[in-house]
């Protein structure tokens, strides 16, 4: 029941984030940003392949009870301050709600 619930949830978290990323001007990689269903991203969750980080507002984040498990709070507003900290060869993940 519960992968049931967080299938839509995350798939629409995800696209968020990405719609987000996407039109930020100021991020270059975003040109070209492919989508990962939620289901891909529930199968890869444990993986220390994957980096999950949460985009969200400073007051939505502390605001929510609601976070993907194995996320990391990185700013969506200061992008620059922490985009090249990211590390290279593992599969990156944003969301947002």
């Amino acid at each position: 029941m519960l992968k049931k619930c967080l299938v839509p949830v995350i798939s629409l978290m995800v696209l968020v984030a990405l719609m987000v990323m996407a039109t930020t001007a100021e991020v270059a990689f975003a040109q070209d940003v492919p989508r990962m269903e939620a289901d891909q991203l529930l199968e890869q969750i444990d993986s220390p392949d994957v980096l999950i980080i949460d985009v969200r507002r400073g007051g939505d984040w502390t605001g929510s009870g609601k976070m993907i498990k194995n996320s990391v709070r990185k700013p969506y507003d200061d992008v620059e301050s922490w985009v090249d900290t990211l590390p290279q060869g593992k599969t990156i993940v944003l969301y947002c709600a």
